[in-house]
């Protein structure tokens, strides 16, 4: 039993039976994107004088078809890639900031530029002046081909969040500025009601901001001033209302407030709790979820779900096991409510699954970087990363390849000198091993019955993995943190 306990440990490192990395190749980074066809589009950029920013296209197996690049002659500025987009005729959207200047660049001006699906540039544009200071951060296309960019720009009352929409042919078609102070900005979402809901963050300071627009650039509500030591995030349901994320202003142990908003921006109401949650969607069900951090001071990937009267269905605050997983990126829903959230551990790109119902699903890792810079869900049941590399994950079928876990409970976890593991079943002998992170055996004991409690004092403080295996050959696995 010691042995398989020994092979479980490494193993769990290097593979898992969910999820296998399809492919991963250079160029990566900084957006990713697919068409209905399952090419794979990222974009990256050079920094260096008159530097450019470069589109590529790979098939499905991971062969890159062309590159292309606007041929940028200016020395003095380069162009910073920032989102890409594909619309309804596989047509590639890419926005990006021009900076000026190289050993201290500023900001100068924003672009976006259309390329068609053979990599021809269809159109450019740059907005609204050549040196106004501003820049982009995300786009968004609607089913009518439409793009909104999201970004900082220079309205009446100096640099303020700006969306810009354009048609499909690069015509400005509206823009908004914003006057209600929601700080610069940070992220952009359509809604199921068919509206744009914004995130920003003040620039100096802890305070987040939130807006919901209409497709025509109407403000629909602000709610601005929230102070939260964390940026925050915000999601919409089918009915109007409005979801939004921020981290509880308090000196220790800080956790996280979820509010609901109504169709008018009005508190429905309000939840805190225990985990560092930073990151909100809402799935078809019109259910919040909401990701982050177990705690304000624990690494790892926790997720907490909702029902929209305020209720916890559920949470899982070790959905990436014996992972670590930092630099938190996107949180995305899948059309079956299982929720994938973006990360790294320092040494990989990261993609961690949690299924609808809360269980853990899988963490796919990829060599070439310590985080992953953006994913996306693709109709082939595939996971599309980039950052240093740009790579493929594939899914498995649930139940193949899987493990058989056993249903134990630890708490207190964190712990300072003792915690308890619960078993739901009374049967026979359980194996329990503890190994620190670089897989050296730290502790050994067996136990029978349900409840165990071990005292271990003598430990240094840190982050263990702790893995009992019943007289089945059921595991359990998940990391332990002493305080």
């Amino acid at each position: 039993m010691k042995g398989i306990i020994k092979l479980f440990f490494f193993l769990s490192f290097i593979s898992n039976g969910q999820v296998n990395v399809e492919w991963s190749n250079y160029p990566g980074g900084v957006s990713v994107a697919v068409n209905p066809l399952n090419e794979v589009y990222s974009v990256n950029w050079e920094y260096n004088p008159g530097g450019d920013i470069t589109l590529t296209k790979r098939n499905s197996s991971g062969t890159i078809l062309w590159e292309a690049t606007y041929d940028n002659v200016d020395n003095t500025r380069h162009e910073v890639a920032t989102w890409i987009e594909t619309d309804s005729q596989n047509n590639c959207l890419v926005s990006g900031t021009i900076r000026s200047g190289f050993s201290n660049p500023v900001n100068a001006a924003s672009l976006l530029m259309k390329y068609n699906p053979q990599g021809d540039l269809l159109w450019r544009v740059v907005f609204e002046d050549s040196f106004e200071g501003s820049y982009t951060r995300k786009i968004l296309v609607d089913s009518s081909d439409n793009i909104y960019v999201l970004g900082l720009g220079m309205g009446p009352n100096g640099m303020v969040t700006r969306i810009k929409k354009f048609n499909s042919n690069g015509e400005t078609v509206w823009n908004y500025y914003d006057t209600n102070g929601v700080g610069a900005p940070i992220n952009m979402k359509f809604t199921p009601d068919n509206a744009l809901v914004v995130s920003g963050r003040s620039i100096t300071g802890i305070i987040n901001g939130y807006l919901k627009l209409s497709l025509e650039g109407n403000l629909l509500w602000s709610k601005t001033g929230i102070t939260s030591p964390t940026v925050g995030d915000i999601a919409g349901d089918l009915m109007g209302n409005a979801y939004i994320i921020n981290g509880e202003d308090v000196v220790s142990n800080a956790g996280s407030i979820l509010e609901k908003l109504n169709s008018a921006g009005n508190t429905l109401w309000s939840d805190t709790n225990a985990m560092a949650g930073s990151r909100v969607e809402v799935g078809s069900d019109n259910y919040p979820l909401i990701s982050g951090f177990p705690n304000s001071g624990t690494g790892g990937a926790a997720f907490m779900k909702y029902t929209s009267e305020g209720s916890v269905l559920w949470q899982n605050l070790n959905a990436d096991g014996p992972e670590i997983l930092l630099l938190h990126g996107q949180l995305k829903l899948d059309a079956a409510n299982n929720a994938y959230l973006s990360a790294g551990n320092l040494f990989n790109m990261a993609v961690c699954k949690i299924n609808a119902d809360g269980t853990n699903g899988w963490v796919g890792l990829v060599s070439g970087s310590n985080s992953a810079s953006s994913f996306v869900l693709a109709g082939d049941n595939s996971v599309y990363v980039v950052g240093g590399t740009t790579a493929k994950l594939g899914q498995a079928p649930l139940g193949i390849n899987t493990t058989e876990v056993a249903l134990f409970v630890i708490f207190p976890n964190p712990f300072s000198s003792t915690f308890t593991i619960q078993s739901f079943i009374d049967e026979g002998e359980k194996q329990v091993a503890l190994y620190d992170l670089s897989g050296k055996l730290i502790y050994e004991d067996k136990f029978t019955g349900f409840n165990a409690s071990l005292e271990l004092n003598a430990i240094s403080s840190g982050i263990y993995i702790i893995i009992i295996v019943d007289k089945n050959g059921k595991i359990h696995k998940q990391k332990l943190i002493k305080n």
